[in-house]
């Protein structure tokens, strides 16, 4: 081959390359959101160094024929982008065996643009150049889906991201498409294969595509109703255990009254001895039980105290008190979405405070009217940044978590309400309206 002819065959494989890295980075910032790792020049020009390296070891085995090396050199060409990516972002082994599949993918979309064209008229060399040139239209091809995606999201058209799968899932994908590409080629290039046999198997191939994009891909409402279940049955445990509280405060306020007249004839006996002192002290003491025994919240609504109770003392592992004042509805609102609204609202409240030093307060107060319910909430917080009424989640696995406000809003929407979050100097407000028939 000439010199201009073996530049040509690089600057393909650089633009496939690029064009690759493009992709899995906006798919790992965008559908993933993995937590960033901290940023090495030196670390990240190595991996690109061994990125690139990669891709120009497997083009001089292309280059040369040499099918031994090039099928050596294919498992290198799976991992080569995690190798960039993992300088950047924290990755498991699930997310490195979901970057090899993008890779297979868009390998297997070029191939199939090319059979495309073949069979609209279009030669399409099957050659090394015609080989990388298809890869360079399978990435072009994910890339403008990826992007449409995204508008699709920004503008909350579609809400949707890749699911967690384990290693395995991906991996029998990637040989799924891996066995299936040249089984496709051969049928459709074949001469001697009639068209109908040629059409069944390209059903069978979207088919199977179909189904392994709607496994990955997992939507908004599939999300929100798994975290709305898991929100549920943690509230579910927390009123268990808040209902053995009662049970335990009320065998010892049977106890209590079972020893009441002793106590009392105890008391009757130090104060007609003049025994002054020790009946005060005594006194003080039985405070101190009565006091044990009193419920610490008392909203009008038991759900309602249980969550609160139970919501304390989780927040008294950060040196957090939750100050609670007003009345809240007992059958105005459903329970579900009391329960979702106060439980969020506190779990939010208390992480942000968990960020923090020192002694804090989360201040909530309840206010009902005739035809309202509005819930105050305000707790001091790092500084946070609101748009369009959402704070955007910092847990690591943002398909799974995030949807704390969705569901408030939700829920306050179902009662023709609505939901308002703001900040300002440390302090985190939120203000949640139901309208009551």
């Amino acid at each position: 081959m000439l010199k201009n002819d073996y530049a040509l065959f690089y600057t393909i494989i650089a633009i496939w390359g690029l064009l690759e890295l493009l992709n899995v980075k906006i798919l790992l910032s965008q559908f993933l959101v993995l937590p960033k790792k901290e940023f090495k020049k030196s670390d990240c020009i190595i991996r690109f160094l061994i990125f690139f390296g990669i891709l120009a070891i497997y083009g001089y085995a292309t280059w040369n024929y040499n099918v031994v090396w090039r099928n050596i050199l294919t498992l290198f060409i799976f991992l080569k982008s995690s190798i960039v990516m993992s300088g950047f972002y924290k990755l498991k082994l699930r997310h490195v065996a979901f970057i090899a599949f993008f890779v297979e993918l868009v390998s297997f979309t070029g191939t199939n643009t090319a059979l495309i064209l073949l069979r609209l008229g279009f030669n399409w060399s099957i050659n090394w150049i015609g080989a990388y040139l298809s890869e360079i239209a399978g990435e072009l091809i994910l890339l403008t889906l990826i992007m449409i995606l995204q508008i699709l999201r920004k503008r909350s058209i579609i809400k949707l991201w890749i699911a967690e799968l384990e290693a395995f899932d991906f991996i029998v994908f990637i040989l799924l498409l891996y066995a299936l590409a040249p089984w496709e080629t051969y049928i459709c290039i074949e001469e001697t294969m009639s068209s109908t046999y040629k059409n069944y198997v390209n059903i069978i191939v979207i088919c199977v595509v179909i189904t392994i994009i709607r496994t990955i891909i997992i939507t908004r409402s599939k999300s929100s109703l798994e975290n709305i279940k898991g929100l549920l049955e943690e509230q579910m445990q927390q009123l268990t255990e808040y209902y053995n509280q009662l049970i335990e405060k009320e065998n010892e306020s049977k106890k209590f009254r079972h020893d009441i007249k002793n106590l009392l004839l105890a008391l009757h006996s130090m104060i007609e001895n003049d025994q002054r002192e020790k009946a005060l002290s005594y006194i003080e003491d039985l405070q101190e039980v009565c006091n044990q025994s009193k419920v610490k919240y008392d909203s009008g609504n038991f759900i309602a105290d249980a969550i609160l109770s139970t919501k304390q003392t989780k927040a008294q592992h950060y040196n957090t008190k939750i100050e609670f004042e007003g009345f809240i509805p007992a059958e105005r609102v459903k329970d579900t979405d009391m329960v979702i609204v106060l439980s969020n609202v506190l779990d939010n409240a208390i992480e942000a405070c968990a960020k923090l030093d020192g002694q804090k307060v989360i201040n909530i107060s309840s206010i009902l009217r005739k035809n309202a319910w509005i819930l105050k909430t305000e707790n001091p917080s790092e500084e946070i940044s609101i748009k369009a009424n959402y704070i955007e989640t910092t847990k690591e696995e943002k398909e799974i978590h995030g949807f704390g406000l969705a569901n408030i809003e939700r829920a306050a929407k179902r009662y023709d309400g609505q939901m308002q979050l703001s900040y300002e100097e440390g302090v985190f407000k939120s203000i949640i309206s139901f309208m009551l028939d």
